[in-house]
């Protein structure tokens, strides 16, 4: 079916020769301006209306002194796991019952660690240091040691502990001394030497730990 044609002529549409036409921003802007330059050549030019609000608001910094969680590793490392997974424990540390006691890492590596105890706050009745504190303290250090040394994505249980009291002590530090005995995939078992400020030898202990 046909359609009647129109003899009407079409008016041309007048583009850019209105009398209240605007200038385009970039014929706006000053020549002195420098220009923007994209992957396909200039398209305008920076004038201090582009700035207009730049400065208003803050910047926000991360704050130095918060560390990542967890620690941060280049994807697919070898050591990103377990050294993830060892920094986490150690900040789990806050809260427990080391910093009950006032226990303090002073040497932390699998063949030898050191940490000690302020005898302040872990007496018994009579004045002297409490036996439980000074087997917590054992488990702790030997529970470090195996850490340090675990295998990735392990962590070591205590299974079995054994505490000699050898000397008593009221006041000043206590230090634990751990040093493994045996080394294994699934058990480690380590030996710990308790002293006091004098290095007198006040308890001696072992810790068998299960890798989980």
């Amino acid at each position: 079916m046909s359609h009647p044609q129109s003899d009407s002529p079409v008016s041309p549409i007048s583009v850019g020769d209105s009398s209240d036409s605007q200038p385009s921003p970039a014929s706006a802007d000053s020549p002195g301006s420098p220009a923007v330059v994209g992957p396909l050549g200039p398209v305008g030019r920076v004038t201090a209306a582009s700035y207009s609000g730049a400065s208003a608001s803050a910047v926000a910094f991360p704050d130095p002194a918060r560390r990542p969680y967890p620690d941060p590793r280049p994807a697919g490392s070898a050591v990103s796991a377990s050294s993830a997974l060892h920094a986490v424990l150690e900040d789990s540390e806050e809260g427990t019952l080391m910093e009950t006691l006032g226990m303090e890492v002073v040497t932390r590596d699998a063949h030898r660690t050191e940490i000690r105890m302020p005898v302040d706050g872990a007496r018994q009745v009579v004045g002297i240091l409490h036996g439980g504190a000074t087997a917590a303290l054992i488990e702790t250090a030997a529970s470090v040691a195996a850490r340090a040394g675990a295998p990735d994505d392990a962590v070591p249980v205590g299974a079995e502990l054994t505490v000699s009291h050898l000397r008593s002590v009221s006041q000043g530090w206590v230090k634990a001394t751990a040093t493994p005995l045996h080394r294994g995939r699934r058990t480690v078992v380590y030996q710990v030497t308790v002293t006091d400020d004098d290095e007198r030898t006040i308890a001696v202990g072992t810790l068998r730990s299960l890798f989980t």
